[in-house]
């Protein structure tokens, strides 16, 4: 197996430190403290808190659910999510959990699929308007509240900050009022997008303020995550120069889904010694791999907006972006003009903000642009 893998979470051996931020989240849960948990894109946020799951059963048993809800735009899509998440629990649940799933929650009714391939079930409901997903709600939180008096649960968002984006603006309040009725249950908000999650829990006007802990996932250390690379090199017989793990995680921002993708496709070469022209020949073949993908933004964007993204990943990180000397530099319009590329285009999630320093989201993506 390709010890580098691309799973969110495939077991603790292939799991690279976090040994501080999963005992803090551990710590958190144990002692019923909700946590919201946010970084960037691809920093490897899903799979610690898989990894937390693993732990906490290894001390003590937890009954773990965990659900995305990046694609939802409305609460009826949130409660299909959180109602999935049950019902593909319930294969591991006792024939006694079962029978108080179906007992709470009346309003499911779960349609059944069959995976082409494998030919595993797969589970899944559907609400249909606003009343039917506040009475689910209910039932499901109804469900919480009976089992965890007999075991502790946890239950994981991600992608939270999307409730902010939903058109019925009481959606925070009806979460809140539930989550505050349960005695043995800790809740993980996680997200990528810091400014809107702040806003959500350190906004004194709306429901979550001030009401979990805070922390923000940064990169892996660099000592670190070379011994991890190093290793799993080594288990299989691979040969990896020193100068080629720094290449490897200078490249990659030490972003964890881009150090485990070059990686991985390294792992898979045929290699049996990686040297830092490997490393540039694979990482350039994982750029012309996308470059179709990556050509299509041209289309999707105005001819300012190309410009400035092709500017900032030539900078890889840069502050005063409206500065006559950057605007000069890269040919680029004005300052009125930058500054409505800026938020258009993080409107739009191609870059983010590091402090106070402009990035291109995409990691790859911004070293084939600096190639242009």
């Amino acid at each position: 197996m390709n010890p580098f893998t691309l799973r969110d979470y495939a077991g603790p051996d292939y799991f690279c430190n976090r040994k501080n931020e999963t005992a803090r989240i551990v710590n958190a849960i144990e002692n019923q403290r909700n946590l919201t948990l946010s970084s960037v894109r691809k920093m490897g946020k899903t799979g610690l808190i898989h990894h937390v799951f693993n732990q906490l059963n290894r001390t003590r048993e937890f009954d773990a659910i965990y659900f995305d809800i990046y694609y939802t735009t409305t609460l009826e899509g949130f409660i299909n999510k959180f109602g999935t998440s049950l019902l593909a629990e319930e294969e591991s649940f006792s024939e006694k959990v079962k029978r108080m799933i179906n007992r709470f929650i009346k309003s499911i009714r779960p349609t059944v699929t069959f995976d082409s391939l494998s030919g595993a079930p797969t589970f899944s409901f559907n609400v249909q308007n606003e009343t039917s997903s506040i009475n689910t709600m209910g039932e499901i939180f109804g469900f919480l509240k009976e089992r965890s008096l007999e075991k502790p649960m946890v239950v994981a968002i991600d992608e939270f900050q999307q409730i902010a984006n939903y058109p019925k603006n009481n959606v925070e309040a009806l979460l809140r009022t539930n989550i505050q009725k349960l005695q043995n249950v800790s809740f993980i908000f996680s997200g990528s997008d810091k400014r809107l999650l702040t806003s959500i829990f350190n906004d004194a006007k709306r429901p979550f303020y001030q009401s979990t802990e805070l922390m923000h996932l940064e990169e892996i250390p660099e000592e670190e995550y070379s011994q991890f690379i190093k290793m799993k090199f080594n288990t299989g017989s691979i040969s990896i120069d020193d100068g080629a793990v720094k290449d490897i995680l200078t490249m990659t921002r030490q972003h964890t889904y881009y150090v485990q993708y070059l990686c991985n496709k390294l792992y898979s070469s045929g290699n049996k010694s990686i040297s830092t022209e490997t490393v540039k020949q694979v990482y350039f073949d994982i750029l012309k791999e996308n470059e179709i993908y990556y050509s299509e933004y041209r289309d999707l964007l105005t001819k300012q907006q190309w410009n400035l993204l092709i500017a900032l990943a030539n900078e890889d990180g840069i502050s005063k972006v409206t500065a006559s000397a950057f605007i000069k530099k890269h040919n680029l319009s004005n300052t009125a003009t930058v500054r409505r590329g800026i938020k258009s285009l993080i409107d739009k999630k191609l870059i983010y903000k590091k402090e106070m320093k402009y990035f291109v989201y995409d990691v790859f993506f911004a070293k084939w642009l600096a190639r242009l």
